[in-house]
């Protein structure tokens, strides 16, 4: 089974590589495609590869990499357990948000990895990467912090809302929001790993 999900990311990641879908392919250094366990039950999905993942070709290598790891560790999880990747591959100049042309082009990619890893947990990073998995606009004031039941591409999994971890580079009120957040996502996973998964 596992050997069947690496072939189906692999040959994805592939696609990703030589793909033109959209103008992103002439600024990009580096397919960012994803990282991380084939059989993963935990996903982090954000918005769109920065300035040092573009150089790298690995999801959250910058800043807000480091930031990252430090949330997920506080919520229970080690990276190394957990499948990182964007909704888009490539990264859009300047950083700015995702285009919804680029979301839609790109969309086949993150549609394969869900439906190829089933995960029972995907922790949203942001409003782009929330709104692509719940199919609408989401307020992050107001929903940041929540578990939803998410169904997309056909796959059933419980979604976890939160904010970029970017955001708590830059303000003190969004980065103990972020902590917050991933304290109250570590006792969600501590819940779950007593009832039927995450053992």
């Amino acid at each position: 089974m596992k050997d069947e999900i690496g072939k189906i990311l692999q040959s994805l990641e592939l696609r990703a590589r030589k793909c033109h879908r959209c103008e992103l392919s002439k600024t990009r250094l580096n397919v960012v495609f994803g990282a991380g366990p084939e059989t993963a039950e935990v996903m982090v999905v954000s918005e769109a590869p920065g300035a040092t993942e573009d150089q790298t070709g690995i999801p959250f290598t910058g800043a807000a990499g480091k930031k990252l790891d430090g949330l997920l560790a506080e919520a229970g999880l080690d990276r190394n357990s957990v499948y990182i990747c964007n909704v888009l591959k490539c990264r859009p100049p300047g950083n700015r948000d995702p285009l919804p042309e680029e979301i839609e082009a790109c969309r086949p990619f993150l549609v394969g990895q869900i439906s190829a890893i089933k995960p029972k947990l995907i922790v949203a990073l942001g409003r782009i990467a929330a709104g692509e998995l719940l199919g609408r606009r989401v307020a992050m004031a107001m929903e940041h912090g929540t578990l939803v039941d998410c169904v997309y591409c056909g796959v059933k999994f419980k979604l976890f809302i939160t904010y970029h971890p970017a955001a708590g580079l830059y303000g003190a009120e969004a980065g103990r929001r972020l902590r917050e957040d991933f304290k109250k996502l570590g006792a969600i996973i501590e819940a779950i790993r007593r009832t039927t998964f995450l053992q």
